[in-house]
């Protein structure tokens, strides 16, 4: 049995429209399988995201504490130099007042000296000893 030349042509059209599915059906294959493959990627990339998202979220809470703290010690910083600075002015107060106490307990014992030198000559001159201190 021969076949004739228009069957030969349709077997040959058939066959290559079969040849042409197969690759079709193997290039869509390929397609789905990186659509599924690119899906599987977005996915990752998403939780990837998310999990970044809320590390972000609690460094942000952890820095705003830190700086919360950070405003805190700054102001007991300012309030311990103003501490510092009136315990210096303090301290300042303290040392003139007690070189002026040096100075008036000086001044007290030389004047008592100066009264008392008097001593002999005061009571050859005739002049009595001051009685006042005795009486304090």
């Amino acid at each position: 049995m021969q076949r004739s030349k228009g069957e030969k042509s349709s077997e040959h059209v058939l066959a290559s429209l079969r040849a042409e599915k197969e690759e079709l059906e193997s290039s869509l294959n390929k397609e789905k399988m990186q659509l599924l493959q690119l899906k599987q990627d977005l996915a990752e990339a998403e939780t990837r995201n998310t999990d970044l998202y809320k590390e972000l979220q609690s460094v942000r809470g952890q820095l705003a504490a830190e700086q919360s703290r950070c405003f805190k010690l700054e102001v007991e910083l300012a309030e311990l130099r103003q501490k510092l600075q009136t315990m210096e002015t303090l301290q300042k107060e303290l040392e003139l007042l007690q070189r002026q106490k040096a100075a008036s307990e000086q001044a007290a014992l030389s004047a008592k000296q100066r009264q008392g030198s008097s001593g002999v000559w005061g009571w050859l001159a005739g002049t009595p000893p001051d009685r006042q201190e005795d009486d304090a």
